[in-house]
């Protein structure tokens, strides 16, 4: 059974939350100005992925009359 658009965007919403998380934690343990940068990138770019698929989702979901 494939994943309906809501399982596929709370999918997507969870591995965004988990980069976060994981990012920051990093960047906090290790302290440095590049971890914070490192992070913070890695942070936007999973976050533009994710509002691509939120769009995409949208897009090819149910459309209201």
């Amino acid at each position: 059974m494939s994943p309906t658009p809501f399982d596929e965007l709370v999918h997507r919403v969870n591995n965004l939350l988990g980069t976060i998380e994981i990012q920051a934690e990093v960047a906090r343990g290790e302290g440095s100005l590049q971890a914070y940068v490192d992070a913070l990138t890695l942070i936007l770019e999973s976050a533009r992925r994710t509002r691509d698929d939120v769009v995409r989702l949208r897009q090819s979901g149910p459309r209201k009359a």
